[in-house]
């Protein structure tokens, strides 16, 4: 047990003084966190400070008159406030009132404004680079006056296009619309492609974090065979030490890896909702994060005992790739198949899979971030996985001894299988 250990810390020292691995698995998941946190902080002091500088003069709009030549305007709407738009009856009237601070600017309505839309204003304060002014005020007079002060009519003018978009066949289990206001994750949120993408994102952090550990594993024994390191690790250290104490630290390792990953998705979805355009009332449950980190620890064990089987009876690091791609070929075809299956993740389909053991890592993860699985599915899928895990470990440990590791027998699928079987 002491050895073990030994070897557990050594493993986990080389991997935590590696930059790369650091950056991955840490640094990049608490930068995207902060930075959406720190931008929700600065951008609500930012508004707050705006709202403390803000006086009733600064708020307030400024007066302006009119001379109304085509005799349109007859009332001023009554959403405006009472002497905003003062009329005059020529432009010499309105020029002395803004001369004298009466008025800030003046509009002059043409007799042929009808036929032609042209609108003069008077505004002393334009400059190219400025918002221009308030015209609104006018346009919106006009609005309402064209239409025999029919304001709801030029309510509908003004604004033409107010859209709700439905997806009608993207259909919960339940049987409601999951569309409305996007608070169910997956392809029916059309309106937010985070929220759209959220179950892919959660899964291929599953995917990343099995498939990169599990693929470390198989090339960090391969290179020990390779370079004849093993024969020296072996002189003072079992088999089982060996592959007992590899597999626990980067188990670990992977575990800390996708808990940084899932917790900055959390942070960034129920922190940083405003900051994202997260609709209010959708949020990440943390089950979600607890789930994640079950489905990462059995389908991790699955996986690296697999690759650590197959290093075994790698002789040459040459073969690492060929050897790489046939263990885990199971998990690259759960990947895809639940890339496809996105669409439908209730479907027969993607619900046998996700119970499956060696789909379930990355299946059921998928489903459970959409949500609407029952919970007896992932918790069969995880005892499922968790069975496998136990005899795959079993059969690579006893495979895991020294005869096979100083051997020097290429490496094929038939004979990985049978050793499998047979151990």
């Amino acid at each position: 047990m002491k050895k073990t250990f030994q070897i557990i810390r050594y493993e986990l020292n080389s991997a935590l003084r590696r930059p790369s691995f650091l950056i991955l698995a840490f640094g990049l998941p608490i930068i995207a966190a902060i930075a959406i946190g720190g931008y929700s902080y600065i951008k609500s002091t930012q508004v707050e400070q705006n709202e403390l500088e803000q006086t009733p003069e600064d708020q307030s709009l400024s007066r302006e008159g009119f001379i109304d030549f085509a005799g349109l305007i007859e009332e001023i709407p009554s959403d405006l406030p009472e002497g905003i738009l003062v009329p005059y009856l020529n432009e010499a009237e309105a020029q002395s009132a803004l001369l004298s601070d009466e008025i800030e600017a003046y509009y002059i309505i043409p007799e042929d404004f009808v036929s032609n839309g042209e609108l003069i204003y008077v505004n002393p304060e334009t400059n190219p680079i400025s918002d221009g002014g308030q015209d609104w005020l006018m346009r919106w007079t006009l609005y309402v006056n064209l239409l025999g002060g029919d304001m709801e009519a030029a309510s509908n003018i003004w604004n033409p296009g107010n859209f709700q978009w439905h997806n009608l066949s993207q259909i919960n289990p339940g049987g409601t619309d999951s569309s409305n206001d996007c608070l169910t994750p997956g392809y029916s949120c059309d309106s937010n492609v985070l929220i759209q993408l959220l179950p892919l994102a959660v899964m291929a952090i599953i995917y990343i974090s099995i498939i990169t550990g599990g693929s470390y594993l198989l090339r960090l024994i391969s290179s020990e065979k390779d370079t004849r390191i093993m024969e020296v690790l072996l002189l003072s250290a079992s088999p089982d030490q060996l592959l007992v104490g590899k597999i626990i630290s980067y188990c670990f390792l992977g575990f800390l890896q996708v808990l940084a990953w899932l917790g900055s998705v959390y942070v960034i979805f129920n922190i940083g909702a405003k900051t994202i355009n997260i609709p209010s009332g959708f949020t990440i449950p943390a089950s979600l994060i607890v789930w994640g980190l079950i489905f990462f620890l059995v389908g991790f064990a699955v996986y690296a005992s697999l690759m650590a089987g197959a290093g075994a009876l790698t002789p040459k690091l040459s073969q690492y790739t060929s050897v790489y791609f046939i263990v885990s070929t199971p998990l690259m075809i759960s990947y895809v198949l639940s890339l496809i299956l996105a669409r439908n993740p209730h479907s027969g389909l993607a619900t046998g899979l996700s119970i499956f053991p060696l789909s379930a890592p990355v299946m059921m993860i998928t489903r459970l971030t959409v949500g609407g699985v029952p919970f007896w599915q992932p918790v069969l899928a995880a005892f499922l996985t968790i069975c496998v895990a136990i005899f795959i470990i079993r059969a690579v440990a006893r495979m895991f001894h020294a005869q096979v590791l100083l051997s020097g027998q290429p490496f094929s699928i038939k004979s990985y299988m049978i050793a499998l079987v047979n151990s």
